[in-house]
């Protein structure tokens, strides 16, 4: 669905989730914004018991002209939308959303799918906000979102209080966004001063009092009161602090699902990647690697589970975890024998590589981006990095590159950003975004490179000797790698082993 096909309505009703987030405030107006320019009759509002009193969206809505409405329970249950309904950050049907009668319903929102009601739907649950997706959509249209200074603020705002002030941010698309939002300053350091209210800092320090530890695996989980997601990153990087805990979640429950804060000060585990598995196939997870957030949706979660108690849930999730992974030290690990060990000839074809030292310094943090694969880095002295199609990103150091590749006269492909989009890497120090094809050269292999390989019935972390010192995972049906030469181990995805090597004959 794009926006321009809901054009055929002449009045367009935008409804906004009951106790409506910054998230749902900002994409519902710029929802507004665009259909007002187009000539529509355009209603913005939202209902539930409640109406917002939270300081920081009544500033919101003061600063930015944002013209919410609220309508009652018993309002809505004798109004109808004359044209279309929009809801926008939820879907109609589910719990968080008060039902008002409709002929023609339409949805945008970045939770996993619930109730599927209506013809027109925009559900894409891999995004940090529903802000992301409406500024994606706006830009299909070729609207001029950054000539409107209030709607970008509206917009950033929406992702920025999502993903706990962008310490759980995830996503290629969330990062554009981000990045390429023009705001109003003024106005978002007066919001970024009205997230926490008094309240929120007394259901923070009850929260505190009432933990679980585990001592085994060294985690503690919090399921706090209901209060805005910031809180929930608050109460986790303070439990970041002590001693005894090397991982936390911390939760809360709202109408539809479970908001999740996860932290990790450990270099075997990465946040992003834990808060993908506690989500998994029940909702939507990921961010960085000490900082990560997610959320799980209470339908299919309880469909799935039944009545299982949430806490026992991350129990067990977390104790599962962090029982997963054999970890494997790049130092002192000695390749298995066996029969499951087969050897492999890598087919010899174009590889595009980058050397990150050429435009950015040694030690230097960045964020690579590349389709929706977004990795944080450290920059490594002489490391390079091979673009396989697909998103994925092979490092290896330099050693390694000099051994097996050498550089190709062949011309860069014209069409090779068509294939995984374009690669793209962002100084955190600058803020400035480099293309990564800008300084990428084709290579070959510079012989039939042979290698020793078995393909993985279980889960791994990988710790190569070079690098920043953090893991390369690796799943059951991928390939556990070393080349014969130098007995270099390296992770090959399972899903483009089979177009990279073949099987030597026995």
């Amino acid at each position: 669905m794009k926006l321009s096909d809901l054009l055929v309505y002449n009045e367009i009703w935008i409804q906004c989730h009951d106790n409506p987030d910054p998230d749902a405030i900002g994409s519902g107006f710029a929802l507004y914004v665009y259909y007002r320019s187009m000539g529509k009759y355009v209603r913005l509002f939202y209902s539930g018991k409640n109406r917002i009193s939270k300081n920081n969206l009544l500033i919101m809505k003061e600063m930015l002209d944002i013209p919410l409405e609220y309508i009652s329970p018993e309002e809505a249950a004798l109004s109808e939308a004359p044209g279309l309904l929009l809801t926008v950050d939820c879907q109609y049907g589910s719990g968080n959303v008060t039902r008002i009668k409709a002929k023609n319903i339409a949805t945008i929102d970045h939770h996993p799918m619930e109730s599927g009601i209506g013809d027109n739907l925009r559900i894409c649950p891999g995004l940090g906000s529903c802000a992301t997706l409406v500024w994606k959509m706006l830009c299909e249209e070729k609207y001029p979102v950054n000539t409107d200074r209030k709607m970008g603020t509206a917009l950033y705002y929406g992702l920025y209080t999502d993903t706990n002030q962008f310490s759980e941010l995830f996503g290629a698309e969330d990062l554009d966004m981000r990045d390429a939002l023009v705001i109003d300053s003024h106005i978002m350091q007066k919001l970024r001063k009205t997230n926490l209210s008094l309240r929120e800092l007394e259901v923070a320090g009850i929260a505190m009092k009432n933990y679980f530890y585990d001592p085994s695996h060294r985690y503690a989980i919090i399921k706090t009161l209901p209060c805005d997601s910031n809180v929930l990153g608050l109460i986790a990087d303070f439990l970041m602090q002590v001693g005894e805990i090397d991982l936390c979640v911390v939760y809360n429950e709202v109408e539809d699902g479970f908001k999740l804060s996860v932290r990790s000060c450990i270099m075997e585990v990465n946040s992003n990647e834990l808060a993908a598995y506690l989500t998994k196939e029940i909702g939507t997870g990921g961010g960085h690697y000490e900082k990560a957030g997610g959320f799980i949706s209470k339908k299919l979660f309880y469909s799935r589970y039944r009545k299982m108690d949430t806490e026992e849930y991350f129990k067990i999730c977390l104790s599962e975890y962090c029982e997963a992974f054999q970890l494997i030290k790049g130092t002192d690990y000695e390749f298995p024998e066996g029969k499951e060990v087969k050897t492999y000839t890598h087919i010899d074809r174009p590889v595009i590589v980058v050397r990150p030292e050429s435009f950015l310094d040694v030690g230097s943090k960045v964020t690579l981006r590349w389709g929706q694969h977004v990795e944080d880095l450290e920059i490594a002295h002489d490391e390079y990095w091979a673009l396989e199609r697909g998103g994925y990103i092979q490092r290896m150091s330099r050693s390694i590159f000099n051994k097996y590749f050498e550089i190709s006269d062949e011309e860069f492909p014209e069409n090779y950003s068509d294939v995984s989009g374009l690669p793209t890497v962002k100084s955190w120090s600058d803020g400035r975004v480099f293309s990564i094809v800008g300084y990428a050269v084709i290579c070959r292999d510079k012989g039939k490179l042979k290698a020793r390989g078995m393909r993985l019935t279980r889960n791994i972390k990988y710790f190569p000797d070079w690098g920043d010192g953090r893991y390369i995972s690796g799943y059951t049906g991928d390939y556990l790698m070393m080349i014969e030469k130098d007995k270099t181990i390296f992770i090959e995805p399972g899903a483009y082993f089979d177009s990279n090597y073949i099987p030597d004959e026995e």
